[in-house]
């Protein structure tokens, strides 16, 4: 019989029990045994994920919102263990990338039924001296990392998604930073900038595309610089993001495998949706077909 180590926030699966039995009759019916380990208020899924990963099963379920499941899954990494997921937060944005169901019960049939993808991660350098972090899908710098930081766990269980917009409304009209961006090690760009974010995956919630261009299996990432600062302007970039119209005045994209971020103060930015303390720099780079994961159906653009 296979073995799959469930990794799950309580917190974030409420029904605690109907949850493990509708796991579990699947999971036999599949041939696996399961064992189960909690994520802690003071640990997200840091040590679960390094008992995951010593004790080699044949496969990893993270039921959890994207800060679990970005923290299970990165830890995973480059171990070539596959990682299904269980959508159990406010946005669900990776599983949502892959084709996951947000239905608990189909989201289930998938983890043992769905195709491994190889998924590309994201590695990021902060300084010297100071450990890397990873993401799966998207990070932002500016304006968007303050919208995260202004949303607080209370109102997300309230409103849902609809925390985020009213935490944005907050911070229209930000003046805008200089940055420096350095591509791949050879181009370099000079912006005046409130938006500026990477990705790897396509899509937010809803279904908008934030990046049209992004596949999470090609081995590059894209770039988005804007410099919205006022309700007209920010219209024109929420009207091109709903469009899918890449041509807009306010926004910018690149691709790269690498992009280098230097802001002359300290800001705040995101990943994943989590919140991070202040940076002046940071490297992004794209670890090609780093996380094995397993996907549900996926749209032709994918």
């Amino acid at each position: 019989m296979s073995k799959a180590i469930v990794i799950f926030n309580p917190a974030k699966v409420r029904e605690v029990d109907p949850f493990k039995e509708s796991l579990g009759k699947v999971a036999q019916e599949n041939g696996f045994e399961l064992e189960y380990i909690e994520t802690a208020e003071e640990d997200p899924g840091f040590e679960m994920a390094a008992q995951a990963r010593e004790a080699k099963p044949d496969l990893v379920i993270v039921a959890g919102g994207d800060g679990t499941v970005r923290v299970v899954t990165t830890e995973l990494r480059e171990t070539g263990i596959p990682v299904a997921i269980l959508p159990a937060g406010t946005t669900n944005l990776l599983a949502r990338n892959l084709g996951i169901s947000m239905n608990m019960d189909e989201a289930i049939q998938t983890a043992f039924a769905g195709r491994t993808l190889k998924f590309d991660l994201v590695k990021v350098t902060l300084g010297q001296g100071k450990d890397p972090k990873y993401f799966t899908g998207m990070a932002g710098v500016g304006i968007d990392a303050e919208v995260m930081h202004g949303v607080e766990d209370k109102l997300k269980k309230l409103v849902g998604p609809g925390a985020y917009v009213m935490s944005f409304l907050q911070q229209v009209g930000s003046s805008p930073c200089r940055v420096k961006v350095t591509i791949d090690d050879t181009r370099v760009l000079k912006r005046k900038t409130t938006l500026l974010m990477v990705g790897n995956t396509a899509e937010l919630t809803g279904g908008v595309k934030l990046f049209p261009e992004a596949d999470p299996t090609d081995g590059s990432l894209e770039l988005l610089l804007g410099a919205p600062t006022g309700f007209a302007s920010w219209l024109k970039v929420i009207g091109g993001v709903l469009t899918g119209k890449r041509k807009n005045q306010e926004m910018e994209y690149f691709t790269g495998k690498k992009f280098t971020v230097e802001i002359a103060q300290p800001t705040v930015w995101e990943m994943d949706g989590d919140a991070e303390e202040p940076a002046q720099s940071w490297t992004f780079e794209v670890l090609p077909g780093a996380l094995s994961v397993c996907a549900g159906e996926l749209s032709e653009s994918k």
